[in-house]
């Protein structure tokens, strides 16, 4: 029996007080998905739990079944909203999510990750997976080592996870574009496709430019549409099949308008993106690409390099923490009678204090952290490199 998946995505960029006209949006969003025809629904940075169960509330007669997945501070921001039952779920939170002293950018306290819903649909078992990976935030990239990170445990775990299902469909704001090093890896070890460059896609006009920074938006950055008017592609929805199902796309592309009805503002500061896919039944079964394996093989001697670079870097940055924190309590503990007795100086030594401490902390136990959990997915991927070469010898 043929089935048809259209499947919607959408970062929505829900943060409590920050975000611009945040009640008005998610009003918007569920208004256009209680009429839309997606039958799965993948939202990201749906930060409060109040967004989250209004969404539910509005969508109850198309999407009847739904799930938040809890997470760190903020509670990871995804949710899947679905047509058909949801028979299992599992959420995957990454070790390496950030900086908990980069308060601005926030996402060490959303406790990243994937999450991995199941639904039943008739007897076919589809797969929804829906992540949010790292941001770049500027343009020397520090969190390049976590997000590729990310990328490879979000890999490894489509990869070992897909059997028993017939359709796996991962979609979200993935923060990389494609040929990116976070997107081969992605793509390449699954093998995800991405509809965007299927020849066979019939509405081919409406395959999206950039999902993020476009100039149709208008939460885009004048400075970076100026740069790029037509943004960067890094909302996706990759899709693979059983060997003996073929998918195709029917259409692909970005649904909402460029304006919420009747506002000067648009659904989101990211475009949505929207796949839909019959699958049905096929005689030729297919193999996994030997040269797809040998990509991925290139791909992750990049990964490891990057890795190993970040190593060297955070253990510069090690130094750099306690030899500043051992500076300032070595002032601290000379300095002793010497301090005037008034408030001001008491706010100074506890500022000060507070500093060391930072320091020190940072240089210690957060080292040992990230240290460890480079340490974790760079032995993950050497294994990988390794056992893949052993097999090709042994063959």
């Amino acid at each position: 029996m043929d089935l048809t998946l259209n499947i919607f995505t959408l970062n929505c960029w829900g943060i409590p007080v920050v975000s611009k006209n945040r009640k008005e949006r998610f009003e918007a969003i569920a208004t256009y998905l209680s009429q839309a025809p997606h039958n799965i629904v993948c939202l990201q940075e749906v930060w409060s739990e109040t967004d989250y169960l209004y969404l539910k509330e509005q969508l109850q007669t198309n999407l009847p079944f739904s799930h938040y997945f809890y997470s760190g501070v903020l509670g990871s921001g995804l949710c899947i909203f679905s047509k058909w039952l949801i028979q299992d779920v599992f959420f995957h939170q990454w070790p390496l999510n950030g900086y908990i002293h980069k308060i601005h950018h926030g996402d060490w306290f959303g406790g990243k990750g994937l999450g991995l819903c199941r639904i039943k649909c008739d007897n076919r078992l589809i797969n929804i997976y829906c992540t949010h990976l790292h941001a770049e935030y500027n343009v020397d990239d520090i969190y390049l080592a976590h997000r590729v990170l990310q990328a490879y445990s979000t890999a490894e775990f489509v990869n070992l996870t897909t059997p028993p299902a017939d359709v796996s469909i991962l979609a979200g704001d993935l923060n990389t574009a494609p040929g990116d090093i976070s997107f081969r890896l992605i793509s390449q070890l699954p093998q995800l496709v991405d509809p965007c460059i299927l020849s066979r896609c019939n509405n081919v006009a409406e395959k999206p430019a950039g999902t993020c920074d476009n100039i149709n938006n208008s939460y885009s950055d004048p400075k970076l549409v100026k740069t790029c008017p037509e943004g960067k592609r890094i909302d996706h929805i990759l899709f693979n099949v059983h060997p003996q199902l073929e998918a195709d796309v029917v259409n692909f592309g970005n649904p909402l308008e460029e304006r919420v009805p009747g506002k000067a503002f648009s659904y989101s500061d990211h475009n949505a993106v929207y796949l839909e896919l019959k699958i049905k039944q096929t005689d030729k079964f297919k193999h996994r690409q030997q040269s797809a394996e040998e990509r991925f093989q290139e791909t992750i001697d990049e990964a490891i390099k990057i890795c190993k670079e970040a190593m060297v870097t955070i253990t510069k940055t090690k130094r750099l923490f306690l030899t500043t924190g051992g500076l300032i309590f070595m002032f601290l503990l000379g300095s002793v009678g010497f301090w005037p007795n008034n408030i001001i100086a008491d706010v100074l030594k506890i500022i000060m204090t507070g500093i060391c401490l930072y320091y020190i902390t940072m240089g210690t136990l957060w080292h040992k952290i990230e240290m460890n959990s480079l340490k974790a997915g760079l032995s993950a991927m050497e294994n990988f490199k390794r056992s893949r070469n052993d097999v090709k010898f042994y063959d």
